[in-house]
């Protein structure tokens, strides 16, 4: 795919994600997702966590095993799903809801036998209809951030708005990084720091050889695959003996660091690894 046809497939999220009706966030939200759907929920968990929230975030058997059960704490629960096949994510939704919670669901269109479960539930229904559901439903927790506190909020919303253009910046800053992983042909880990989780997770469903993705506490010079180390400028500093470690170790490893605000990095990250893929999801 050319760029200017990933531009255009950005855009046309991105004006979908903005249709979108914004849920009800309040502090002490619950956020569920799968693992397919789980950039968009660390976007908005991230994002709540700088507005000086106290958010949480599980998977849906989590939720229904292990949190709802034994807690009463949340003030509504916020589920993403990114298969018509989901059905531990209508299960956290049945047993939320059961349990009395207000849940918003965000998802393309379930099948027909879960989506009248869901109508039978009553719940705050967003579906996703866009080709490119996981970028799309990104893009939305990103304009749904609350306000952030001090000088940050005019800037982070100027960004935001600019979203559509990002690509200009990344092929200016890592054209030649985004090359050199498109062209490997070994096996590749992902590993990522709390805010490029998302870029990370979307890798290994895009590109063919992404063997995993995990957290970069994670990463040691035994594995025997090439390493892509995803990380930001906000973080760098808290993992500085990991990637210090890599850069001596003589693997020929990359790491790539986004000089960006926390609450962009997830996107940015998302959408670097799609200049890599040559697509979106």
């Amino acid at each position: 795919m050319q760029y200017n046809d990933l531009s255009i497939k950005l855009n046309n999220s991105l004006e979908i994600a903005r249709s979108l009706k914004k849920p009800e966030i309040k502090d002490n939200a619950l956020i569920v997702s799968d693992t397919s759907s789980r950039p968009a929920a660390k976007i908005l968990y991230i994002s709540l966590l700088n507005s000086g929230y106290s958010p949480f975030l599980y998977t849906p058997a989590e939720i229904s095993v292990y949190v709802l059960p034994y807690n009463e704490k949340y003030s509504n629960i916020i589920i993403f799903s990114s298969s018509q096949k989901d059905s531990r994510a209508v299960h956290a939704a049945e047993v939320a809801t059961i349990m009395n919670y207000n849940v918003t669901f965000i998802s393309p269109n379930m099948n027909e036998a879960l989506e009248e479960r869901l109508d039978y539930l009553k719940v705050n229904r967003i579906k996703i209809n866009s080709e490119n559901p996981v970028i799309t439903m990104s893009l939305a927790s990103l304009i749904w951030s609350p306000p952030l506190m001090g000088f940050r909020e005019d800037r982070i919303r100027k960004e935001i708005s600019e979203i559509g253009s990002s690509y200009d910046w990344l092929i200016n800053n890592y054209k030649d990084v985004i090359e050199k992983i498109r062209n490997a042909k070994e096996d590749l880990i992902f590993a990522f720091t709390p805010s490029t989780e998302p870029g990370a997770l979307y890798a290994c469903n895009l590109i063919p050889n992404c063997y995993i993705s995990l957290p970069i506490e994670q990463i040691s010079n035994k594995m025997k695959f090439k390493t892509i180390i995803l990380t930001s400028t906000a973080e760098s500093q808290e993992y500085k003996d990991i990637i210090l470690a890599n850069k001596m170790s003589g693997l020929n490893n990359e790491i790539v660091e986004f000089n960006t605000d926390p609450i962009m990095t997830g996107i940015y990250s998302m959408l670097f690894i799609s200049l890599i893929a040559e697509r979106l999801i």
